[in-house]
């Protein structure tokens, strides 16, 4: 996988690239073999590239050498996933490419829309969103015995960050004892166990403050995880999003399917609490506004601080290329320097690039009907219109 967190080569050429006035084919494709098999997926995309054709020859922003060029790109993106690629762990691949010799291909751990997209540059605002967004879960695994700190980053298991083992003997025979003998054999236990519960939060509270996760999930037997919980530091408390209940010796990879239900229970609430408060507060009391072309309006005007969209939305539209200013209106220059318009088949993309450089929070859903119904985006404003 890409380690996202320190962008590689491969992705820091993509987020940096400068328009030449060649177009780029950017490529999402699921390819998530727990769920999908190999002949759907390729099926997938043979439908895509036949619609993408299709639109490239009615496009009249794209001559007749550039159609060719894309055609025959499409034919190697396909070729490439029909004799080449093999999903292994990735859940979605992307792939971009131009042809003046553009060709990088990202394997995501996450599941994306499959989409293709042809514009003058590459389609980035899922990665660019990743990017700024995702954040690093912690995940603490413990028993009476021992414990074990992981960390989880766009849904794969990123690092191992401590292992501790407890003193604590896993068994009492109470009937080989003495009563007075039993009792303080359990109070010499119990104080062992405290002890190590302590341990375990003080390690646990070092890794968070060194900035190692940002929220916390506990996962173990039902009758241990609240007896720990009451040692969790305050902050810890302030971050812990969630339980799993687990065995000591559970797999890796157990531990990591539930994790992820935790993180994406808790991030959808997030999310839709935001777009509640957007549509019920801020909108009717003018610091918020709804749909595409109030949102980019507020763009433009720099009084943008949060961008909220649907990650499936789409939309048309046209970029100046000297002050990105935005429209979706068919204009022949720009209002404010009076230079050229360059279409965009999916403006969302330039919307959340450019939201990003002002310094905005983005925000972005799936299928949430409240925000789909008034118009799949909108903005939170730093100051009324």
């Amino acid at each position: 996988m890409e380690d996202f967190k320190n962008y590689s080569k491969d992705l820091k050429e993509i987020l940096d690239y400068i328009p030449d006035g060649n177009p780029v084919i950017s490529v999402y494709l699921r390819v998530d073999n727990s769920k999908i098999l190999r002949q759907d997926y390729i099926t997938s995309l043979n439908s895509m590239i036949t619609e993408a054709k299709s639109n490239i020859e009615g496009n009249a922003n794209i001559d007749k050498v550039q159609r060719r060029n894309l055609s025959d790109l499409l034919e190697k993106i396909k070729r490439y996933i029909n004799d080449v690629f093999r999903p292994e762990s990735a859940k979605t691949v992307i792939i971009y490419a131009d042809r003046l010799g553009l060709w990088k291909v990202i394997r995501l751990s996450l599941n994306l829309k499959s989409k293709i997209i042809i514009d003058p540059k590459p389609h980035t605002q899922n990665l660019r969103t990743l990017l700024k967004n995702y954040k690093v879960y912690g995940v603490l695994l413990l028993d009476k015995e021992k414990a074990q700190i992981y960390s989880l980053y766009m849904g794969e298991v990123n690092e191992y960050l401590a292992a501790l083992i407890s003193e604590v003997p896993p068994k009492v025979n109470y009937r080989s004892q003495l009563a007075y003998k039993e009792k303080n054999l359990l109070s010499r236990i119990e104080e062992k166990l405290h002890q190590f519960f302590k341990i375990i939060n003080e390690r646990t509270f070092e890794l968070f403050k060194d900035r190692r996760f940002d929220s916390l999930i506990l996962a173990g037997r039902k009758e241990i995880i609240p007896q720990f919980e009451n040692y969790l530091h305050s902050y810890l408390q302030q971050i812990h999003i969630g339980n799993i209940y687990a065995e000591p010796d559970s797999p890796l990879g157990d531990i990591k399917e539930k994790a992820n239900k935790v993180i994406v229970q808790h991030e959808t609430a997030l999310k839709n609490a935001i777009i509640d408060k957007l549509i019920n507060e801020y909108f009717p009391g003018g610091m918020g506004v709804l749909g595409i072309k109030a949102t980019i309006n507020a763009l433009n005007l720099e009084q943008a601080k949060t961008i909220i969209y649907d990650i499936n939305f789409k939309h048309d539209g046209y970029v100046c290329n000297s002050c990105t200013y935005l429209t979706v209106e068919q204009e022949e220059t720009c209002p404010y320097c009076d230079s050229k318009l360059t279409y965009y088949s999916d403006i969302v993309d330039e919307i959340i690039e450019d939201a990003l450089k002002q310094g905005c929070e983005v925000v972005d859903v799936e299928n949430n009907e409240r925000l789909i119904k008034a118009g799949s985006i909108g903005a939170v404003l730093r100051y009324k219109f």
